[in-house]
């Protein structure tokens, strides 16, 4: 179990960016006077502690006897102790803190969560999350444990000379073969949004199905047989099933919603969590996850549905390649709505939380700065913070947070 602390500090024209005080040495000065105003502030001069110090206090002896630590566990935080582990949580934020031997290591080292070392800088909540993903991703890795045979699929290519097929890709047959989408979706979520309810399918390529990304109980008889067909058959079967599959759920979800909330119920997932892949939009409620290093330029102009690729991102929000050339949240491309329904349920996006948030409550403002948008730096909500930046009296505003009531 990890623990995380953090104390945000602003001061207008003080520490505004840590590389360049550092490149231009004048961080170590600044550093002081923020670690003697954090401290008056919380201890005060004759190291009395004030209704904020008592809290802090309060704070670090509940953690610290969550700590397998011996010596934290059962620590008695005095006075003069509380201000100067306020002073050294500044200076390790700062990374301007030298590691003292003594009982404050062990307590840097508790409250900054997942580190391993005292060099290593992890405060933030973003931080922690970024941090215990990629670890959950390497435990993944480590431990994937061989399907039972049951769900296992073995797929047979002959060919005279692989090197040669691969040089080319109208000859690679190995790549056009895992590159097949399944007309059996591996994930479905309904929700609903303004007023409105609808589906989401999202359907695997053959590739991701031999990636440790999904869960074995997806295998199933059917998936194993539609795999035996012909790579034509299973393409025009693929096209024919979803659009059919639309069509009936549509048909099927005629209930009246709230048109002020947000819900959303996953039906069905077979995805492990923190998985590393590419999602394709084909239409509204269609979409093909693969892997990370499919659907790139070459892989769409010899795709056996190419042209019904219509835009992809990957599991961070980039977007890949976009043909819709749409800038809406209500229609179909890399600013759909839908998008960052499933980036949010898929891999938990921060960014994709927002754009929920904003469609959900403040759609028109949304709607405004996405209108002024010129996409210099990119596509896609992945660049939120140049998407949501209005221009007020010729000064930038950046929003970087946002209304959670």
């Amino acid at each position: 179990m990890s623990f995380e602390f953090s104390i945000t500090c602003v001061y207008v024209d003080e520490i505004v960016n840590t590389f360049i005080e550092k490149m231009e040495m004048t961080i170590e000065a600044k550093v002081k006077r923020l670690e003697g105003q954090i401290a008056s502030a919380v201890v005060g001069a004759a190291i009395e502690l004030g209704p904020l110090g008592k809290i802090l206090q309060h704070i670090f002896l509940d953690k610290f006897r969550r700590s397998c630590v011996k010596s934290v566990a059962s620590s008695n935080l005095s006075n003069q102790m509380v201000d100067t582990l306020a002073r050294q949580i500044v200076l390790q934020k700062f990374e301007q803190r030298a590691p003292s031997g003594d009982i404050y290591d062990e307590y840097i080292r508790f409250l900054s969560g997942e580190q391993q070392s005292l060099m290593e800088i992890s405060y933030t909540k973003q931080q922690q999350k970024q941090k215990q993903k990629q670890k959950a991703k390497s435990q993944d890795n480590d431990t994937m444990a061989e399907f039972d045979k049951r769900h296992q699929i073995h797929i047979h290519l002959k060919t005279d000379d692989y090197f040669d097929k691969t040089v080319d890709d109208k000859k690679d047959k190995t790549k056009f073969s895992l590159s097949l989408p399944v007309s059996i979706p591996i994930f479905t979520a309904q929700y609903s949004v303004g007023g409105k309810t609808n589906t989401i399918n999202v359907y695997p390529t053959v590739q991701f199905l031999y990636s440790h990304h999904i869960h074995s109980k997806y295998i199933t008889e059917d998936v194993k047989r539609l795999l035996g067909e012909k790579s034509d058959e299973i393409c025009s079967k693929f096209l024919s099933s979803v659009t059919k599959g639309l069509k009936e759920e549509a048909g099927a979800i005629e209930e009246q919603v709230d048109s002020s909330g947000y819900h959303v119920e996953v039906k069905s997932n077979s995805i492990r969590q923190n998985a590393q892949f590419s999602l394709v939009g084909i239409q509204p409620g269609v979409y093909i996850i693969g892997m990370k290093d499919q659907f790139n330029i070459h892989d769409r102009e010899q795709h056996p549905i190419g042209e019904s690729l219509q835009y992809a991102t990957d599991e961070i929000g980039f977007v890949l390649f976009d043909k819709t050339n749409s800038k809406s949240v209500d229609e179909f491309g890399s600013y759909f709505i839908e998008q960052y329904i499933l980036l949010d349920l898929l891999s938990k996006q921060e960014v994709a939380q927002n754009v929920i948030q904003y469609y959900s409550k403040h759609k028109k403002k949304l709607e405004n700065c996405l209108e002024s948008y010129d996409e210099k730096q990119g596509k896609g909500f992945i660049c939120w913070r140049f998407v949501i930046n209005p221009i007020e009296n010729n000064k930038r505003c950046l929003i970087t947070s946002i209304d959670r009531q």
